[in-house]
C-alpha cells in the first residue's frame, strides 16, 4: 500500500482560480476495500508518527597509537646519486641533440653525394668521347711510335732504374704530423 501511495499520481482539481484539492488516485484500493460505494470528497489522514528506534551507541574505534620516527640527515650517498642521475640525463640529452644533428648531416651528405655522382657520370661520359681510344691506337700505329707485338714475341721491361718518392708540400712527418692529424679529428668532432 505504501508502494501505491508512492507511485500514485496526484489529480488536481481547479475551478477558475487558484486553489485546488488533490487527490490521490487509489480508487481500485478503495473499491477492493469497501464494495466501491466510496462517495463524496475523500481526504486522507495523516497517519500517525512512529516514533524512532534508539540506535545503539557506536564506540568510536581506537587507533593504535604509532610512534613516528624522527627525520634524520640525508645521506651523502644519496645526494651523490642524485647528481650522478642528473649529469647521466643531461649527457644523454645532449648527446641526443648531437646524434640528430648528425643524422641530418648524414641526410644531406647523401643528397650531395647522388647529385656529385650524377655528375661524374655526365663528366666521364664526357671525358670518353673527347679522347677515343680507337682512334688515338689508329693515329700512333700510323706514326710508327707504338708496334703491337705479335703473339709469338717477347716483351721485356726494363726496371733497373732506382725507386723514387715524391713528398707533397704540407705533408709533416713524425709527431708533428701526428698532432696535426689529431687536432683536425677534434676539430671534426666539436663542430
Amino acid at each position: 500500500m505504501a508502494a501505491q501511495r508512492r507511485n500514485g499520481t496526484r489529480r488536481y482539481r481547479t475551478s477558475g482560480n487558484v486553489a485546488y484539492q488533490p487527490e490521490f488516485e487509489q480508487e481500485r484500493v478503495r473499491e477492493s476495500s469497501r464494495g466501491g460505494q466510496v462517495r463524496g470528497n475523500t481526504v486522507r489522514r495523516p497517519e500517525p508518527r512512529r516514533r524512532p528506534q534508539p540506535q545503539p551507541r557506536r564506540r568510536p574505534a581506537a587507533r593504535p597509537s604509532i610512534q613516528v620516527r624522527p627525520q634524520g640527515a640525508v645521506a651523502p650517498f644519496t645526494v651523490v646519486g642524485l647528481f650522478a642521475v642528473l649529469a647521466c640525463t643531461l649527457l644523454l640529452v645532449v648527446n641526443c641533440a648531437r646524434l640528430a644533428v648528425a643524422n641530418n648531416s648524414i641526410v644531406e651528405l647523401r643528397g650531395d653525394l647522388a647529385q656529385l655522382q650524377d655528375e661524374n657520370r655526365v663528366l666521364q661520359a664526357r671525358y670518353e668521347l673527347l679522347f677515343d681510344v680507337e682512334e688515338i691506337e689508329r693515329q700512333f700505329l700510323s706514326d710508327g711510335s707504338m708496334v703491337r707485338s705479335s703473339p709469338g714475341q717477347t716483351v721485356y721491361l726494363d726496371l733497373s732504374g732506382g725507386d723514387s718518392v715524391v713528398y707533397y708540400e704540407g705533408a709533416g712527418s713524425g709527431l708533428s704530423a701526428l698532432l696535426q692529424r689529431a687536432e683536425q679529428f677534434f676539430a671534426g668532432l666539436l663542430s
